[in-house]
């Protein structure tokens, strides 16, 4: 069950982030109490309204899973639930790296956006090294000497430094789904 429970969210992360994953060293934000369950607010039928590939067409969302069609993200000790500045942040602890990725949500109305670190926007990046620095962007790049990035890993400083990166465009909104 945990092994297949990780297997789904490796697959979710990846499409999620694509190629270029960016991952963190901690849960964010930091020292705020991990969520249970998912709130009665969000728990329902949600509907995609756009045409990204990368999102499904319906989830679903219970107390403590959403339910992607194929996939099931569940919160546990692997996945862990928070909010913060509006937005519930999952974070998914990425197999083999004891980093997280995360994946955002944030609820206006009837409509619930879902956002994303992209580390395949180079303007993206740029916002993370003004914010953070240059030395809190680690970039690694694949083996084999290759210069093409595989994994961005963000090292905010603290919740006031990752509020910015939510506030000052460092994430990216995939779309939007309706009830």
């Amino acid at each position: 069950m945990k092994k297949s429970i990780s297997l789904l969210i490796g697959i979710l992360t990846f499409l999620l982030v694509g190629c270029v994953q960016v991952t963190f060293t901690e849960p964010m934000p930091f020292n705020r109490p991990n969520k249970t369950t998912f709130p009665k607010s969000l728990q329902g039928e949600w509907f995609y309204k756009g045409d990204n590939d990368e999102l499904a067409e319906k989830i679903t969302i219970s107390s403590q899973f959403v339910d992607m069609g194929d996939e099931n993200i569940v919160i546990n000790d692997q996945n862990l639930l928070r909010k913060f500045n509006g937005f519930y942040i999952l974070n998914s602890l990425v197999e083999g790296k004891g980093r997280y990725s995360l994946t955002l949500a944030k609820k206006n109305g009837a409509v619930l956006g879902v956002y994303k670190f992209d580390g395949s926007d180079e303007a993206k990046i740029k916002i993370w090294e003004e914010i953070l620095g240059t030395d809190s962007v680690d970039v690694i790049n694949k083996g084999g000497g290759s210069l093409e990035t595989e994994e961005i890993i963000l090292k905010p400083e603290n919740n006031s430094t990752f509020r910015e990166l939510l506030n000052k465009g460092g994430v990216t909104h995939l779309g939007d789904y309706i009830r």
